[in-house]
């Protein structure tokens, strides 16, 4: 079973007081270094999900562009030691999944890859899943009170290009459900899915934003924004001072360059207490993706541009539903010159 990156794993070296390690990925030397025993006597251990974390983070970066392939999940890294640092024995074989829940209790083969935050997705958009195992499942889509099975094949980590460029999950693969394609039924319009252990219902409004972000067990889901949304456009002019002559017209200040930079805010619709407290797993994503639904064929990177956010309950409230505001800037400046 994979371990959780978050989750501190060390492995022994032995009894003795120094000892040269390497960790390696697909026979490459990610990292290589000397340990040294802190106690007088004992075995000495090294805490390696750190350092495989980092090379996780970084390789690749998870951004849309074809040049670079994507990591199968979980990731494999081999542990070995050397008295001398030349010749060398594996101690032990680790793999690790990109789960950064922190939660102890959760168990992705059991529980699933997915929780979104309010479960409701518009007919425009793709709809999709991370799954741990690569195993097909049925989708039950309901048509007013007619259900339809629909058979759903898992497209493995490989083929992420099908999708979006580069991303990363951190189950076997995932699958989809093309809203568009399943929007109408014998004269009938989709209400409802439920794909696995999620339900989720088609929106009555018609809003124009979708996030997809990667969740803190590794897994994607999407968040239909539907509340209001405000583009900002913010400017940063670069400028020199030229010599300037007082006796004619002309300019002493020159405008080389504009910065540009697209910032959305944006509001959720009403959210229970539940939805509300799932808020940090879009939050603290360091993944996600703007869908324009009147173009939901595109999907650009953007970052969370909010640093701080509350933690809304019922009661804190008067017992009243809450929404959110935040702040999401497209990942990729304009620059004028």
């Amino acid at each position: 079973m994979a371990v959780p990156i978050w989750k501190d794993h060390f492995t022994n070296l032995g009894a003795v007081a120094s000892q040269y390690f390497r960790i390696r990925y697909n026979n490459t030397t990610i990292y290589q270094g000397k340990a040294v025993r802190a106690a007088s006597s004992g075995n000495l251990y090294i805490r390696i999900n750190d350092i495989c974390a980092n090379y996780m983070a970084e390789n690749p970066m998870p951004v849309p562009t074809s040049s670079i392939s994507t990591h199968t999940f979980p990731m494999s890294f081999t542990i070995q030691k050397s008295s001398n640092g030349s010749s060398w024995t594996t101690v032990e074989t680790v793999d690790f999944n990109d789960d950064w829940s922190f939660d102890p209790s959760f168990d992705p083969s059991t529980m699933g890859m997915s929780f979104p935050i309010t479960g409701r997705i518009d007919l425009r958009q793709k709809l999709i899943q991370t799954r741990y195992t690569s195993s097909g499942v049925t989708a039950s889509a309901k048509y007013g009170n007619t259900t339809r099975s629909i058979s759903l094949s898992v497209i493995t980590a490989t083929d992420f290009t099908a999708f979006w460029n580069s991303v990363d999950g951190a189950g076997a693969g995932r699958v989809e459900f093309n809203c568009p394609s399943y929007a109408t039924y014998s004269g009938k319009t989709l209400t409802q899915v439920t794909i696995g252990l999620v339900t989720y219902k088609v929106a009555n409004t018609c809003p124009k934003y979708c996030l997809y972000y990667k969740n803190p067990f590794g897994g994607y889901d999407s968040l239909l924004i539907e509340g209001a949304s405000t583009r900002k456009h913010s400017i940063a002019r670069d400028t020199f001072k030229a010599d300037y002559d007082n006796n004619k017209r002309g300019r002493e200040e020159w405008n080389y360059m504009n910065e540009v930079t697209d910032v959305l805010e944006l509001n959720t619709g009403f959210l229970t207490e539940d939805e509300s407290g799932r808020m940090p797993y879009l939050l603290d994503s360091p993944n996600v993706f703007l869908c324009d639904l009147d173009n939901p064929s595109a999907y650009i990177p953007a970052v969370i541009a909010t640093d701080s956010y509350a933690f809304q309950t019922l009661n804190r409230l008067g017992m009243k539903m809450t929404n959110h505001t935040f702040e999401i800037r497209i990942a990729q400046n304009q620059y004028r010159r």
